[in-house]
């Protein structure tokens, strides 16, 4: 099995959109919808902060961090055939040290309580930093953390 991790570009958008809708947990909330328009999701990917991983030639995870203004991991998904092999954890730390390289020293990103995810960041050193507005986890990382 050869796993690769490249940069993020805007002719992977049809796998990221694949790669999010084949998740079990963290489904896409109504306040999502907007950032997966078309528009918005390349703009995002222009940011540089994105990568996605491929088996052989079929891409199974992408991680995304952008700047609304404040730095965020906006998605991290990993098709659920492919979890536990390590792919989500080399996503998060590209994009991890990709934000700390802009000289960030605070990251966030939101998921859904009792999820997969939430001990997934939790076992990773991400900090809980309350509930937001829908109802997620906020979660956070700061550069002495590393």
């Amino acid at each position: 099995m050869s796993i690769t991790f490249h940069k993020l570009t805007e002719q992977h958008l049809k796998d990221v959109y694949d790669i999010r809708f084949s998740v079990h947990e963290n489904l896409v909330h109504g306040h999502q919808i907007q950032y997966l328009q078309r528009e918005q999701a390349l703009d995002d990917i222009r940011q540089g902060g994105g990568w996605i991983c491929k088996k052989d030639n079929d891409c199974v995870g992408y991680a995304l961090g952008i700047f609304i203004p404040e730095p965020l991991v906006g998605g991290l998904f990993v098709k659920p055939e492919y979890h536990h092999k390590g792919i989500g954890s080399h996503l998060l730390s590209l994009v991890t040290t990709w934000f700390f390289e802009q000289d960030t020293s605070e990251i966030s990103l939101t998921t859904d309580a009792g999820s997969k995810a939430e001990r997934f960041y939790r076992q990773r050193g991400w900090q809980p930093a309350g509930v937001d507005e829908f109802g997620q986890l906020i979660f956070k990382k700061y550069r002495e953390n590393i």
